[in-house]
């Protein structure tokens, strides 16, 4: 079987400390933001989902009828394969050490992917569309001189709505690395941009994005949550 070319990691192993409930799990529009993001991606053949502790998501993709699949070759220790009905596949990752922030999610999930390129999705996106995913692939794939393409809206970077190669694990790794030696919290997704090559990309340079600020906005606290609602409602 021959390697895909495109992963999807999705990085949803936060505590949700500020929205006070599991932040994949609230529902918008009727449907949990994990199964959101699961439907919007559901094209791609690799797909990774990191998180803190697996076991509530293994019951809520249960719940929605997926079954454990064959694990796959290499996987992570730990990991767990998943088949939804229709026979997609996705593979469970937990953080090897929970707490240390989005960026160690993300290199769990760089280093799970078959696939060269990655799109990097955080768990609290509700309004991810398959446009987007696809549009950030392709923009790497055509950029062969960046190691990332990273989306800005609402007037920064949004690296957790993000392509990356999957090589750029290896430098999550060393920064991962240097933090475990000093003893000090893990470091910033923004420190680990400063050191990629990006290509930094606006709405207009992803066709058929829509609205790049609504999509890249996370459900992090109860007015993102109030936003979100309305926003769904209105079925922008």
């Amino acid at each position: 079987m021959s390697e895909p070319t495109r992963s999807v990691v999705i990085v949803a192993g936060g505590r949700s400390r500020r929205l006070g409930r599991s932040k994949p799990f609230v529902e918008i529009g009727g449907r949990a933001i994990l199964f959101r993001l699961l439907d919007a991606t559901s094209h791609i053949a690799d797909r990774v989902l990191a998180v803190r502790e697996a076991s509530p998501f293994e019951r809520a993709l249960r719940a929605e009828a997926w079954k454990p699949a064959v694990p796959v070759a290499g996987g992570p220790p730990g990991s767990v394969a998943f088949g939804d009905p229709a026979g997609r596949r996705l593979l469970l990752v937990s953080d090897p050490v929970p707490d240390l922030g989005p960026l160690a999610g993300l290199a769990s999930g760089l280093e799970a992917a078959s696939a060269p390129i990655c799109v990097a999705l955080a768990g609290d996106l509700p309004f991810v569309s398959r446009d987007v995913v696809d549009g950030l692939g392709e923009a790497l794939a055509g950029a062969p001189e960046a190691d990332a393409v990273v989306p800005r809206a609402r007037d920064r970077p949004q690296p957790l709505c993000a392509a990356y190669r999957r090589d750029a694990g290896e430098v999550v790794g060393r920064l991962l690395a240097q933090q475990s030696k000093v003893g000090v919290r893990s470091p910033s997704m923004m420190s680990f941009l400063d050191r990629l090559r990006v290509r930094y990309v606006e709405a207009g340079d992803l066709p058929g994005s829509g609205n790049l600020d609504a999509i890249t906005r996370g459900v992090d606290s109860p007015d993102d949550l109030i936003w979100a609602a309305r926003y769904a409602a209105r079925g922008d």
